[in-house]
């Protein structure tokens, strides 16, 4: 902060020395130069309705993006429950195959046994690789 100080008094200083004309007359150069440049501006009603304008465009953006948000968080809650149900409608499934599978193997053995049990062939359920093989338990 001391360093523009500084720099702002040499500049002042140099300035007043080399300036090409008087106090007065650059005063009024300065003010005619500023009141030119105040031309350019626009009138604080003008400024003010600018302001308006964009304070309403960002209120509506807002309120879009709050509106798309709500629509988005809507489906993806949408989406989830009808995940869920597809997921809870697959379970289902699987289990009662599952279960269908169990039924059917258990039916299964449960007639193999039986089979196994009341019929016996003579001869092995395979034709032997030793015709000529006689075995002792069947003699017996």
């Amino acid at each position: 902060m001391n360093s523009f100080v500084k720099g702002l008094l040499v500049g002042v200083g140099v300035g007043m020395i080399v300036a090409p004309m008087r106090g007065e007359e650059m005063r009024r150069l300065l003010g005619q130069r500023i009141q030119e440049f105040r031309g350019y501006l626009p009138e604080n009603e003008q400024v003010n309705q600018y302001v308006q304008q964009v304070s309403d465009r960002v209120k509506q953006s807002s309120s879009d993006l709050k509106g798309y948000a709500q629509q988005a968080a809507s489906k993806v809650k949408d989406t989830s429950s009808s995940l869920t149900d597809l997921a809870q409608q697959a379970t289902s499934k699987v289990k009662q195959t599952g279960q269908d599978v169990a039924d059917t193997t258990r039916q299964t053995v449960t007639s193999a046994k039986r089979n196994a049990t009341t019929s016996t062939p003579d001869t092995a359920p395979f034709p032997s690789a030793y015709p000529d093989y006689v075995n002792p338990e069947k003699n017996a």
